[in-house]
């Protein structure tokens, strides 16, 4: 198997506020979210992902990158936000909420051009026969935009990206338990395509490093494949945080894994575990036969309870 060796992408929802299920240093200080962030700088982190969504991560990115020579700053993955949802009446109200929307994004962070902008909500790919999209493409033929693409959620908002022209990159969820894309090959697919593939959710926002016991009472039919992932990790002797960090980070076609930190610290873990040897085949094989079970209820946050 080819192995590919995907960037790391800092996450920042955790920077504007609470996110993911066993965030514990939720809303750090100014100082140590810009500590933070001039850390992963500094270290040659090279994307940010944020989002107007993130309470005010776009605005503390933008503050911290002020001053940043050009040459030194990352690239920077913002999210376009939900456009069907508002229910406006009109094309000219739509289009005008995605244009000061995009240049609301570019005040905060504080930049001439949004490198990757994203859909936040996928049904926006389709909505109004892909008018969102034209008004997004305008704006990469202006070079308000370099990158266009979707953060996707399911098969249907896979597909329909397939169908769409236009569109760069795209940001999926994948992890040990999560593997719907590689065994309907929707993966391999996409990076045939040439897509720029981001991958978030690979703790599953945080699911995979809870104890069993700690699991909240919506969440126990995850109890047995966490069970199974840390009697894995015991008989191979690896960390569960290293088998699913590497799972997903050598997968081929991959271009980014994008993780959330709270801490100097959590980066910090993150980067040693970006230039880990690559797990042996045997312990990639047996994760990806262990867990094709898993019902959607664990695996789609948006149905947790």
């Amino acid at each position: 198997m080819m192995i590919n060796k995907a960037s790391l992408v800092l996450g920042t929802a955790q920077l504007g506020g609470n996110y993911g299920i066993a965030n514990a240093a939720a809303n750090p200080s100014v100082q140590q979210r810009n500590e933070l962030l001039q850390y992963a700088l500094s270290s040659g982190i090279g994307y940010l992902d944020t989002a107007p969504g993130y309470g005010d991560s776009e605005s503390i990115i933008g503050d911290c990158l002020e001053h940043t020579e050009p040459q030194s700053r990352p690239q920077i993955v913002t999210k376009l936000p939900s456009v069907q949802r508002l229910r406006l009446h009109t094309e000219e109200a739509r289009r005008r909420f995605v244009i000061s929307s995009v240049h609301a994004s570019l005040d905060r962070l504080k930049c001439s051009a949004l490198d990757i902008c994203l859909l936040h909500d996928p049904l926006d790919m389709i909505y109004q026969g892909g008018e969102i999209l034209r008004v997004l493409q305008e704006l990469k033929r202006q070079h308000t935009i370099r990158r266009i693409g979707v953060s996707v959620y399911d098969a249907e908002n896979i597909a329909n990206f397939m169908r769409v022209e236009g569109l760069d990159s795209i940001q999926i969820p994948l992890n040990v338990l999560d593997q719907r894309w590689l065994a309907n090959g929707m993966l391999e697919r996409l990076a045939r395509k040439g897509t720029e593939i981001f991958v978030r959710s690979v703790y599953l926002q945080g699911l995979l490093l809870m104890a069993p016991e700690q699991l909240p009472a919506g969440l126990k039919q995850a109890e047995q494949p966490l069970l199974r992932l840390i009697r894995y990790s015991k008989e191979t002797g690896i960390p569960v945080k290293e088998l699913c960090f590497l799972y997903v980070r050598d997968l081929p076609g991959i271009s980014g894994l994008v993780i959330g930190c709270e801490t100097v610290e959590q980066v910090q873990e993150n980067l040693r575990m970006m230039v880990l040897p690559p797990l042996s085949p045997a312990v990639r094989q047996t994760l990806g036969e262990s867990f094709t079970d898993i019902p959607v209820e664990i695996i789609d946050p948006r149905r947790w309870k």
